[in-house]
């Protein structure tokens, strides 16, 4: 299941000031006298310094104070604090309502925060999700990724074969706005396999999976593996198959370590020792 905690955080900054101020008695000054924008700058300067230990409470009493000011992106960096937990308790239903707030404002990062939060922390709240992601599809920034996100919603989410062909459009068109969304690869891939919304393609599946190996998706590569090792496409490739199987373990991802582990018992020592050889040159290429 897809879900990126931030739309880019970059992105509500973006709206703010955040000048380039390295003197932060200045900046305090400037927050003291009433000057909204410096409230922030100080206040996020103290939350997430370049350099030296996070001031949470003082940083966050600056924030709020931006966020009363109005500042939308205040209330959206305040949501990410309480859905985040940083320097304070995780709060779902405090974040909810501060990007609502930054969302009524026409804060994009925050209605897109907002949605994923409805989607994965709230029961029932799939229609105003969607909703949300809809009002999103055509931002400039946050467009691809609402879409992607919907996809996978829908495609993991249900059986009705309209919702499923709907979102392989979703993810073909967001992948299409932004090709480093690497995790539509994932789904798109399952999509040809499976022939859902199109002809079954398994060749298509595996293009897909690599891309989405090679970008770093963990359940690409596990994808990838399966295909290779069971010859999907032409003969089985136990090699290349063990190598990803290597990588998205090195990677964290538990799955893999079965397969792996039955993989290895059956290989030849010849062939097993290449398939090291060539997890380490994949990881290389991480690296």
């Amino acid at each position: 299941m897809l879900r990126v905690t931030l739309c880019a955080l970059s992105l509500a900054l973006g709206a703010g000031s955040l000048q380039a101020q390295s003197d932060i008695t200045s900046l305090r000054s400037a927050a003291e006298a009433g000057n909204p924008e410096a409230a922030f700058d100080y206040g996020y300067e103290l939350t997430f310094p370049e350099t030296g230990t996070p001031d949470y409470d003082t940083g966050r009493y600056w924030l709020t104070q931006a966020a009363d000011a109005d500042l939308a992106y205040a209330n959206y960096v305040l949501g990410q604090i309480y859905l985040d937990g940083i320097g304070t308790e995780a709060d779902p239903d405090r974040a909810r309502a501060f990007f609502e707030l930054a969302w009524q404002a026409e804060d994009a990062a925050a209605g897109y925060a907002l949605a994923e939060l409805l989607l994965y922390d709230y029961a029932g709240e799939d229609a105003e999700a969607f909703a949300l992601l809809d009002a999103l599809a055509d931002d400039p920034e946050c467009g691809a990724l609402a879409r992607l996100t919907q996809a996978d919603a829908l495609f993991f989410g249900s059986e009705d074969a309209a919702e499923l062909s709907r979102a392989v459009e979703l993810a073909s068109t967001a992948l299409a706005l932004d090709p480093g969304l690497i995790n539509a690869h994932y789904l798109l891939g399952i999509a040809a396999m499976e022939g859902l919304g199109q002809e079954t393609d398994p060749e298509t599946a595996l293009d897909h999976w690599r891309q989405g190996s090679e970008g770093g998706d963990t359940l690409a590569m596990l994808a990838l593996a399966d295909a290779l090792l069971d010859g999907v496409a032409g003969e089985a490739d136990p090699v290349e198959a063990r190598a990803w199987y290597g990588v998205a373990a090195a990677f964290g991802e538990e799955d893999a370590l079965d397969s792996l582990e039955t993989l290895d018992a059956s290989l030849p020592p010849e062939t097993l020792a290449q398939a090291r050889s060539r997890t380490e040159a994949l990881l290389a290429q991480f690296a």
